[in-house]
């Protein structure tokens, strides 16, 4: 399980669709920006790309666009466009692009700032865009 301290930027994208925070994790080259163009053409709203900004706000886990970073997409080949932004949002699920699933039903979690939060492992999933917008339209996992 990964542990984050305290507030932190970190190699990450941010996307909040349906009202439920997404953080996508991973190395450059991973596919973040990818998924979160995905998520973004089909409704989402960035809240942001390559870095982003955690910190825990009244026991809630946040996310948010470095200063320092432009309020757009970058995406291989075309460059940086301008998506819809918001300030920040809440995080409901983290994928993590870097890790396979080791697991038919996931079931994972990774705790972030002492708050553990469902995880999602992202590396070779196929429809995970998919996934992710059917899970956040229509509310999230079912305990078995």
């Amino acid at each position: 399980m990964k542990h984050i301290h305290k507030t932190k930027t970190i190699h990450a994208s941010g996307v909040c669709f349906e009202n439920k925070g997404i953080l996508i994790l991973g190395k450059s080259g991973s596919g973040k920006s990818s998924l979160a163009l995905s998520l973004v053409a089909n409704g989402g709203q960035l809240v942001c790309d390559d870095r982003a900004h955690l910190q825990l706000k009244n026991k809630i886990l946040m996310m948010a666009k470095p200063p320092s970073l432009p309020g757009a997409l970058e995406v291989r080949g075309l460059g940086l466009i301008s998506v819809p932004l918001i300030k920040e949002a809440r995080i409901d699920l983290v994928i993590d692009m870097e890790l396979t699933s080791d697991s038919r039903l996931g079931g994972h979690k990774m705790e972030l700032f002492g708050v553990e939060t469902p995880c999602v492992k992202g590396q070779n999933f196929y429809g995970l865009s998919d996934a992710i917008i059917v899970w956040s339209k229509y509310g999230g996992f079912l305990d078995l």
